[in-house]
């Protein structure tokens, strides 16, 4: 007897579908990590270290060219920064500042400015609220006041709070004599005796020096009669620790108590 034939089969000729669309996909991460490959650069030295080492592991050299491909980091110690919030030191002289101009005002006599700068504060005090013309001598008791007042808030703040006193003149030139030669001398000496007075107040003489600048560092016009006084003034440039001093060490006096 005669066997049966198979019946015939329902499935389609060739791959199933479903392969058809994984083959798909597999090829085209393949094609996408190839271009990848191609677009990278590499670094021939780290490369052959990387061989180097892993051949060494597996025994086919008797030992790797390099045992890790990067060396560690050397590690290096952080200077501490000393940095001292400015805004909190602006707010303080400012209030100080507009209360003393307040009581001055009262008695008509010249304000005592206040200008933000780079790294914190410049304290601008007109020459008549300190000395009298030609003088280098701390006379106006007001000003001197002022001074002391200012020294007080100075004294609490941490020794990363700096402070310059720079004296200055308009270009009247005065007349030579035993104590002063010329402006510039005579700002020094300004300079130096404000400082000598902050000092005397407790502020430690490391975060003070004085000096001047004579007539070169106008703010205003000398043509004009009006605004040829505010060239005659002491400055106090209060900033912060991270201005580098050794330029202006070499630029003013170091004080000394």
């Amino acid at each position: 007897m005669a066997k049966d034939s198979c019946p015939a089969c329902d499935c389609p000729n060739g791959v199933p579908l479903w392969l058809g669309t994984y083959g798909d996909m597999v090829t085209l991460i393949l094609t996408f990590f190839i271009l990848l490959l191609s677009m990278a650069t590499f670094d021939t030295l780290k490369v052959s270290e990387a061989i180097g080492s892993l051949e060494g592991s597996l025994s086919v050299l008797e030992k790797g060219s390099l045992t890790q491909i990067n060396p560690p980091a050397s590690i290096q110690a952080t200077p501490i920064e000393t940095e001292v919030e400015m805004d909190n030191v602006v707010n303080i002289f400012a209030s100080l500042v507009a209360d003393y101009n307040e009581v001055n005002k009262i008695a008509s006599g010249p304000a005592v400015e206040l200008e933000e700068s780079e790294r914190g504060v410049i304290i601008r005090i007109p020459e008549s609220l300190l000395f009298e013309s030609g003088s280098a001598i701390l006379s106006n008791t007001g000003g001197i006041a002022f001074l002391k007042r200012l020294s007080l808030e100075l004294a609490k703040m941490p020794d990363g709070v700096l402070i310059k006193a720079i004296g200055h003149t308009d270009n009247t030139p005065i007349q030579p004599n035993l104590e002063f030669k010329d402006n510039l001398d005579l700002s020094i000496a300004r300079g130096v005796n404000v400082a000598n007075l902050i000092i005397q107040q407790g502020v430690l003489p490391k975060r003070i020096i004085g000096g001047g600048e004579g007539e070169f560092s106008p703010i205003a016009s000398n043509e004009i009669p009006t605004l040829k006084a505010k060239n005659r003034r002491v400055d106090l440039y209060l900033y912060s620790i991270g201005e580098d001093l050794s330029a202006a060490m070499e630029s003013v006096s170091k004080i000394t108590p």
